[in-house]
């Protein structure tokens, strides 16, 4: 009878045992759950809050083209202020332009200079965002002088390629779109 009682305290101990186990497995596998949801969660916001950052970087105006010819214009005007990257342009046309001027190396290595308070001839691609009327010049004419700055297809002068992938200046992997290293577009 002594030795009953002792092999059903053994077995009592040990189904406690293994329900305690259990328990703490659960605990265990549970907080593993909920910090690899958290882990989850975390890493699909930061995607999503990265990818949502690119996309704001990049310009909506809806063009795919890689050399978009079709905007090209003529205005005459004065300049009001310069800001490498960006000049202000009033046009005889009453419109405000935004050029964008490209890297400043090539500025430098041509020895060109935008004087403000000057009138100026400047011909290039028009794009209008949000309201502005932004200009990518292909050349621009002060006193006389004339500042080329991409041939007639609009590809810059700087860039390496003809108009089509990576280093044409016009846009990220030469999409025409979005911020690229010296073009501004």
């Amino acid at each position: 009878m002594f030795g009953t009682r002792i092999v059903s305290f053994i077995i009592a101990c040990m189904k406690i045992k293994t329900k305690m186990k259990n328990k703490i497995n659960k605990k265990i596998k549970s907080k593993g759950d909920k910090k690899m949801k958290t882990l989850k969660i975390t890493l699909a916001f930061l995607t999503l809050l990265f990818f949502s950052n690119i996309a704001t970087a990049q310009r909506s105006d809806g063009t795919s083209e890689y050399n978009d010819v079709d905007n090209v214009l003529t205005v005459s005007g004065e300049i009001t202020e310069v800001n490498h990257p960006i000049a202000k342009m009033k046009g005889d046309d009453g419109n405000e332009y935004q050029i964008h001027m490209g890297p400043y190396w090539y500025w430098n290595d041509n020895g060109f200079k935008l004087q403000h308070q000057v009138r100026a001839q400047v011909r290039g691609e028009v794009k209008q965002v949000q309201g502005r009327y932004e200009f990518y010049p292909w050349e621009i004419v002060q006193d006389g002088k004339t500042m080329t700055f991409a041939d007639d297809n609009g590809v810059p002068k700087w860039s390496k390629k003809k108009g089509k992938g990576p280093g044409n200046g016009k846009g990220y992997n030469g999409r025409g779109k979005g911020n690229c290293k010296g073009w501004n577009k």
